[in-house]
């Protein structure tokens, strides 16, 4: 999954609800990958930006 590679610092599943989870310093929980994603944002600022520059190959 690449949300793994995107934020290997958070353990990331779809439980068995269907629900969207990231495990890290914290537990953000989405009905949505997109929610998600935003949720990681929040939570983990920094690593989001790692995450965009690594998408759009501004490393």
């Amino acid at each position: 999954m690449i949300l793994r590679d995107l934020f290997p610092a958070w353990e990331i599943w779809v439980c068995d609800r269907g629900v969207w989870r990231a495990a890290g310093f914290t537990l953000v929980s989405s009905s949505t990958v997109e929610g998600l994603v935003g949720h990681l944002a929040g939570a983990d600022p920094a690593a989001f930006e790692r995450a965009a520059r690594r998408i759009t190959g501004s490393l």
